[in-house]
This record gives C-alpha cells, sequence and structure tokens, in this order.
C-alpha cells in the first residue's frame, strides 16, 4: 500500500475537530508543536484522497476564519511508516503506568501497571501531555482514595479506562461519540486482559447515562466541550467524587475552573505540562463548592 504524508501548520485547539472531520478518510492523524508557538497537523494517508482532503481542509479553514496553510505532501515506503511508527512510540514511563506498544519486547518494570496501547485510530497513546498529565493524576489519586464506579468520557483508545479498572480492580465505563474509538477500546482491553473490567459504548457526551452516577470520572477531551458538559458531568458525579479534566491549553484552564466552580465542583490541583493543563476537581459533599 503506497502511503503519503501531508502537513501544514495548525493551532491545537483546533486539531481534534478537523481530525473528526477527516477521520474516515486519513489512515493516521496527528499533531505536535514543531517549535516554540508553531503547531504541525500532520496526516498519513492513500494518494487518491488528496483532492478530497485538501478540499475539506480549505472549507474548515475558512470556515473557522483561520489563514490556510502551506501543505507539504510526500510519499512514504511502506516500510519508512512502520519504522517511524515504531521509532516515535518507545515504551513511556507515566505516573505509576508504564505504557507501551506491541513492538515492544523487553518485559515491563517491577511495580508500574502495564498498558499495551499501540498507535491507531482514535486518541490516546500517551505520547501526548494531556494523556501523561491524566495518568499522572490519577496515579495522585490513588495515593489516597478508592473508587468503585469510573467513567472515561471521551475514551479514545481507551487508554484512561484501562487504567482505573488497574488500579482498582473494579467494573469501569468507556463511552465516546466516535463508533472507532469505542471499537479500539474494546480491542485494547481484550489484549491487556482487562475485558472484564470494561464495558464501551457509544454516547454523545453524557446523554446515554442518565440516572448514573460515578466517584471519579476523566474527561481528555478539548477546552470548549469541556466547558459545554460541566452541568452534566458535575451532575454525574456523586458527592465527594472527582474528575480529570485535560486536553486544555494553560490559557483555558482559568475557563474550565470557572464552568466547573458555577456547578459544584472544586480546584482540588492542577498538573503542568508544558502547554498543556490537567484539572483534579471534586464535588461537594452536598453537591455545592
Amino acid at each position: 500500500m503506497n502511503l503519503y504524508q501531508m502537513e501544514g501548520s495548525l493551532e491545537p485547539q483546533f486539531a481534534e475537530e478537523l481530525s473528526s472531520l477527516l477521520e474516515e478518510e486519513v489512515v493516521a492523524f496527528s499533531w505536535y508543536e514543531k517549535e516554540p508557538e508553531h503547531w504541525t497537523f500532520q496526516l498519513i494517508f492513500k494518494i487518491q484522497q488528496e483532492k478530497s482532503l485538501k478540499e475539506k481542509i480549505a472549507t474548515y479553514y475558512k470556515e473557522k476564519n483561520l489563514l490556510y496553510p502551506e501543505i507539504h505532501t510526500q510519499s512514504l515506503q511502506d516500510e519508512d511508516w512502520v519504522s517511524a511508527v515504531y521509532k516515535d512510540f518507545p515504551p513511556l514511563h507515566l505516573g505509576q503506568f508504564y505504557i507501551y506498544g506491541s513492538h515492544i519486547e523487553e518485559a515491563p518494570p517491577n511495580g508500574l501497571i502495564p498498558l499495551c496501547i499501540n498507535a491507531a485510530t482514535a486518541f490516546g497513546s500517551g505520547q501526548h501531555e494531556s494523556t501523561e498529565g491524566c495518568l499522572k493524576a490519577l496515579t495522585l489519586l490513588a495515593q489516597k482514595e478508592s473508587f468503585s464506579y469510573p467513567l472515561d468520557m471521551g475514551c479514545g483508545s481507551g487508554i484512561l479506562a484501562f487504567a482505573m479498572a488497574s488500579l482498582w480492580k473494579v467494573s469501569t465505563l468507556a463511552c465516546d461519540n466516535d463508533p472507532e474509538a469505542v471499537k479500539v477500546t474494546l480491542e485494547n482491553a481484550r489484549i491487556n486482559h482487562l475485558e472484564a473490567y470494561i464495558e464501551a459504548f457509544v454516547s454523545e457526551g453524557f446523554s446515554s447515562l442518565k440516572m448514573k452516577t460515578f466517584d471519579v470520572i476523566t474527561a481528555n477531551i478539548l477546552a470548549g466541550p469541556l466547558c459545554q458538559m460541566a452541568g452534566d458531568a458535575v451532575s454525574a458525579l456523586s458527592p465527594g467524587g472527582f474528575i480529570i479534566l485535560s486536553g486544555l491549553l494553560n490559557r483555558q484552564a482559568e475557563d474550565v475552573i470557572d464552568a466547573y466552580r458555577s456547578q459544584g465542583a472544586k480546584l482540588v490541583d492542577q498538573l503542568f505540562l508544558g502547554d498543556w493543563s490537567t484539572l483534579i476537581l471534586r464535588k461537594g459533599n452536598n453537591g455545592q463548592d
């Protein structure tokens, strides 16, 4: 299969939305900080998709009133693509977790919880600071708290659901509005021998979770959607429950904190990883701040 790579500049707050728009046509979508304050998206695609992709990208940038970027396209050899994936995904020690791909042959270190997560069509390999922040936040909570009813909202690869299931050995719900993410989560649960603990399903936000409450929730999404779902998210928390929020830039954190504070959740801790923040908040025992 002949694959091609396309690159262009993009502000990180638009990356996940653009990824969702193009996901049915691309083999892989990623974004990274190429230089300080200069972010780049990267697509891997089949050549017959190029025209359609460029048209969709141009339309998206126009709708968002963004300056259309200079697009760079080049061909990739199959062997180069595989090697690049393996090179770009070394094992990671994040909090109490050891995140690795199936290409890693050495045994996991003692004392860490191993999770096998391959690069795939759903977000959450541990490489991004937002996922790293969530895993470190869960590690901090696990030092003092124990939970019985976890939820991973916007589960992507399922990595955070697996982390919670592994920490507390309890059934964990994972949901996403992308059916592909749910499919990947279920497959990753099987790979990690966690299928008995994981229930994954498609849900648009909290719409499929009415009348259910959770004592810990993770939501690694984006600042805008996190603010929009603040009311539903805090309502879904049991009194005294914790919620971990990520996928937001440091400059967006205060808006997210305000949105959740207004619903009765108080900031417990904020983790900074480069330009990205992860928030740990707690609902009051009587539902008030």
